[in-house]
């Protein structure tokens, strides 16, 4: 047996693919409408159960028989959404705490032998999501022979992202997540090579609570063991995600106070230690849905943690020093981003220019406000065709702009290396209150706006496949060559490439974002998430 995964050659067992990896052979199964290998939930770290609740993940012994890779892992446990399903894969409920594990899609018919590697992260804003969604299948990006694409599960909510070592003799740091996400990069730098993978072309790409993880990955110096002058990833792919989503370790520490004062109250006093996973769930619902949880923890309370060790500094000032500056990096959101988080409250039908101000006075002084909402009131009534109401339209464009697309901006402008913006702009057409909204790109990027599950978002849009393969490209181009291709100018001097057409033909003036937002820093834009 192979065991230096290098061979980069797939076997073949009862017309299964075998791959001799450096963990352990691995036995996967073949798609060939779909022209792909796929190697599902396959471990790459020790169940996090038990003692290793809240620790961070350990690596798993190498195996000598065949692990059989076949169908997806468990999610990361997690409550019901009414944003997306996630489900086990007999369609359970996700509450398991054994959920850490990737799934590797490879071409039957690579175009070279050594193909770059796309390692998604998923969105869920750090306590929902999975990479085994239908909506992350990874066929269709490798199905093109051009790159082997990697899917992972992370933990999330209070079993990743809940900072208890000072408040309890539970060392966790608050970014056991993040720290997963890091297991599975090295795991896969590791083995890609037997699945025909270049271990030293892997780019990351995410989005959301996704984007922002690749975000705090720039804030650590993350090398592989055996090569610790070289990386664990060689490019970037930012999309819709704010790089200052990131809790100090005194704001940590007190959201995790609030969420075990939930854990007594909502599971009749249980002991941290003796809380089961659904106690955990349950407490977890309750801090999300206590209506002062906004305003004290912002709309993310689960987050990583600035904790000095892990994550020494914020990621712009990380690149502003020159971190990463080997590293290509593309960014980029949609137009109408904040329409999504606005649909699912039935009090942003009814806004007013008050009702907006008391939003944001916390975060905007007087002065820089008013200008803000005059601005915003304005683009608001050129929309004609905009469904919703004046006042929510311009909340709407203005959380966009704030959330979203000026913190990407400022990370590109931070960033030392290779970098290029895009703008995605193809409304959904099943849904015309969404507009285009956040998440929106993700069946185009992946290719399965097309499956019978998206139909409900994607139905009914025109020359949907001329828009995702041109999107797959871009993608696959830049991940192979650090450069999407197309002619399209890097960000150097505020380029930015469209993606899809917006009936009111707007796009990102970069130049207006950036001047227009001048003068609120840093701070001030994380502080609503």
């Amino acid at each position: 047996m192979d065991t230096t995964g290098n061979s980069g050659k797939q076997q073949k067992r009862n017309t299964d693919p075998l791959v001799e990896a450096l963990q352990g052979p691995i036995i996967g199964r073949t798609d060939k409408i779909a022209g792909v290998h796929q190697f599902l939930g396959i471990p790459y770290a020790l169940p996090p159960v038990g003692e290793r609740r809240w620790l961070p993940p350990q690596p798993i012994p190498a195996w000598t028989r065949p692990f059989h890779a076949q169908r997806y892992g468990m999610p990361a446990a997690q409550n019901p959404s009414p944003l997306f399903q996630v489900q086990g894969p007999n369609g359970e409920m996700p509450e398991s705490e054994d959920c850490l594990f990737l799934n590797i899609f490879t071409p039957i018919n690579p175009v070279q032998e050594r193909l770059p590697v796309m390692l998604w992260i998923h969105g869920g804003a750090f306590y929902l999501g999975s990479g085994s969604q239908s909506l992350y299948c990874g066929s269709r990006l490798a199905g093109s022979g051009r790159a082997i694409v990697v899917t992972i599960n992370y933990r999330l909510g209070a079993l990743g992202f809940l900072r208890l070592c000072d408040i309890s003799d539970i060392p966790a740091s608050g970014n056991e997540g993040l720290q997963d996400q890091i297991a599975a990069l090295t795991w896969v730098h590791n083995n890609i090579a037997a699945f025909g993978g270049d271990p030293e072309n892997i780019t990351l790409f995410g989005e959301s609570a996704g984007a922002m993880s690749i975000a705090a990955l720039f804030s650590t110096d993350i090398r592989p063991t055996t090569a610790p002058n070289r990386r664990l990833f060689h490019k970037a792919i930012v999309q819709s995600g704010n790089p200052g989503v990131l809790h100090t370790p005194g704001r940590a520490s007190e959201m995790a106070e609030s969420f075990l004062n939930h854990l007594k109250n909502s599971c009749a006093g249980s002991a941290l230690v003796a809380a089961t996973t659904k106690d955990l769930l349950r407490a977890q619902e309750a801090l999300l849905s206590d209506p002062g949880m906004e305003k004290q923890w912002g709309h993310l309370p689960f987050k990583p943690v600035l904790d000095g060790q892990l994550l020494r500094r914020a990621p712009i000032h990380a690149l502003r020093e020159g971190a990463a500056a080997d590293v290509a990096m593309m960014v980029g959101s949609n137009l109408d981003e904040w329409n999504l988080f606005s649909a699912a409250r039935p009090e942003s039908y009814t806004l007013d220019d008050r009702q907006i101000r008391a939003h944001l006075q916390h975060l905007i002084p007087d002065n820089l406000l008013k200008a803000l909402l005059d601005h915003y009131r304005l683009r608001a009534e050129s929309q004609l065709d905009n469904p919703w109401p004046v006042w929510s339209r311009a909340w709407n464009l203005l959380l966009t702009d704030m959330v979203f697309t000026l913190p990407g901006v400022r990370l590109l402008e931070a960033h030392q290396g290779k970098r290029y913006h895009y703008h995605f702009a193809q409304p959904l057409a099943a849904q015309p209150l969404l507009g285009a909204c956040h998440a929106a790109e993700l069946g185009y990027v992946f290719g399965t706006h097309g499956d019978e599950s998206l139909h409900h978002l994607y139905g009914g849009e025109s020359e949907p496949q001329h828009l995702s393969e041109t999107m797959r490209n871009a993608w696959l181009n830049f991940a192979a060559h650090g450069d999407p291709g197309d002619g399209w100018p890097t960000f150097d001097t505020g380029n930015s490439r469209r993606f899809g057409s917006h009936p009111d033909g707007r796009h990102v003036d970069i130049q207006e974002v950036t001047s227009l937002w001048r003068d609120l820093d840093d701070d001030m834009l994380q502080g609503y998430l």
